[in-house]
Parts: C-alpha cells; structure tokens; sequence
C-alpha cells in the first residue's frame, strides 16, 4: 500500500535563486529505510526565503523531514512536509497486522 506525502521540491537553479514548489508524492513504506529532520529547509521557511507561488504558504511551525528510500545499489532522498515523528506515523499506520486469538 502506498502513502501519500507532501515533498517539498526545487527548480534547481542555484545561481538566480531557487523557487520550491509542492507536489504530492506516493511512498512505498517498506522501501522507507531512514527518516531524519531537515533543518535546512526550515531555516529557509522561518526566513521567507522558501519561495512558492500563489497561494501556497506553510506556517513557521512546520517541520520538515529527508527521507531516503531504497532503490536497490542505491538510495534516493525527498523532502518532506512534517517532522519525522509525523512522518513515521503515517507509515506506520499501512502497516498490516496479523490477528493472532
């Protein structure tokens, strides 16, 4: 089963200034091998400088999380929206249990 997030993306452009934008992004919990906080990212929300257009705007409170998934050889990272208690819940809740009585 998939969850969805809300990662935290960039244009890339590292010489004119970087525009972020949100987009909706579906994780595969069992691919999910770390979670850790992302300062960075809230350093640039609490100084304005998290750029998104239109009405996009996150509060000053939020966290942010990295989360790496496996990709086999290697490891991909996305950024994003909650703190990596928040994000572990909502894993955690596809977790499928096994009835036992």
């Amino acid at each position: 089963m998939l969850v969805k997030l809300t990662e935290i993306c960039s244009n890339g452009a590292v010489t004119v200034g970087q525009n972020y934008k949100l987009r909706e992004v579906f994780v595969n919990p069992e691919h999910v091998i770390m979670i850790r906080e992302d300062v960075r990212v809230k350093q640039l929300n609490e100084s304005g400088l998290l750029n998104l257009p239109g009405r996009e705007k996150l509060n000053m409170e939020h966290r942010f999380s990295k989360v790496t998934i496996n990709r086999g050889h290697t490891g991909s990272e996305i950024v994003v929206v909650g703190a990596p208690e928040t994000i572990e819940n909502i894993l955690k809740k596809q977790e499928r249990h096994i009835l036992r009585g």
